[in-house]
């Protein structure tokens, strides 16, 4: 509704996805992806015994239920045991590791990740909320995401990395986001949710949520949507309750394109390894691959590219 505002958010899809793709691609894009997300989560309830015909809201309370809710101090115990669990297991896939570690600090609000001081003194930091419970299929995949081999991974290994100082500390969000999501992904090609079908459809519920991000904010900005239609719209595609929603879309209205960058990220990382895999053959290496997309530090996603593309060449 503003003068030039929608040349402004262009450029603002631009500045947060690193990439000169338009409302309506980045649109139909979360649209594709959240059907495919669903054929997934269906076919999981559906093992799982539940309702074919039930609402996605419906099934996650369900689900909540069944898996079991975690409370109070067990909150931090409990993600201090899957962290530790997932330094142990990553090693596999990962020749850069990040010399100092990461702690969990349990209080009233969580969610999110500080980095450790870039002089070391500090450790990384995943702020859990450790109040009232919460349901344990929301538990590891916020676990890989935030801390290992998610956000601590990647942030504190930049930190340690021989570059300059603004090289080391810089964020590109969707490169920063997108890794993070790869991380969730990662996590269950590597059989992080073996048994634990609870966790992993909390993993494909935080998959479907970034890619609703894509339709919700370009439906904002850019197709009149209104804040019900879109608070709604998300309910319905995610399963996360109303008033979590109402607090997402009211961020996505206050920061146009932010939301957009973490699948956009996530989808690029994606389609660099198929692209690697496919360049490489039998000769391919996910632990080259991940020295590679971790071992410069955060870059835009254009630049990333133009690194694969490079060592590729080199090939």
């Amino acid at each position: 509704k503003f003068p030039d505002g929608p040349a402004y958010y262009s450029f603002l899809l631009s500045h947060f996805t690193s990439t000169s793709l338009t409302a309506d691609e980045i649109h139909a894009l979360g649209l594709q992806e959240l059907m495919r997300i669903q054929t997934e989560m269906r076919a999981q309830f559906n093992a799982l015994g539940y309702p074919a015909d039930e609402s996605l809201p419906n099934l996650y309370n369900r689900l909540a239920m069944d898996g079991g809710m975690v409370s109070n101090t067990d909150i931090v115990t409990t993600y201090e045991q899957i962290i530790n669990a997932a330094d142990t297991n990553v090693g596999q896939v990962f020749d850069l590791r990040p010399s100092i570690g990461v702690i969990v600090v349990g209080g009233p609000t969580g969610g999110y990740y500080n980095s450790p001081a870039l002089d070391g003194s500090r450790p990384g930091m995943f702020y859990a909320q450790a109040t009232g419970s919460i349901p344990w299929y929301t538990m590891p995949t916020l676990a890989y995401h935030e801390a290992i081999p998610g956000h601590h991974f990647q942030i504190a290994v930049a930190q340690q990395l021989d570059l300059p100082t603004i090289r080391r500390a810089s964020e590109f969000t969707a490169y920063v986001e997108g890794w993070a999501l790869y991380a969730e992904r990662l996590a269950s090609e590597l059989g992080f949710y073996e048994g634990d079908p609870y966790g992993d459809l909390g993993r494909l519920q935080m998959e479907a949520f970034r890619a609703a991000r894509l339709v919700v904010d370009t439906g904002l900005h850019a197709q009149g949507w209104s804040f019900n239609q879109a608070v709604n719209f998300m309910v319905e595609n995610t399963g996360h309750p109303q008033g979590y929603v109402q607090g997402e879309v009211s961020r996505y209205i206050s920061i146009p394109g932010q939301a957009t960058s973490y699948y956009i990220g996530y989808l690029r990382i994606l389609e660099l390894r198929q692209q690697m895999m496919i360049a490489q053959g039998d000769a391919f290496d996910l632990r080259e691959f991940h020295n590679l997309i971790l071992g410069s530090g955060a870059v835009p996603l254009d630049v990333l590219t133009q690194m694969v593309q490079a060592r590729l060449g080199e090939n």
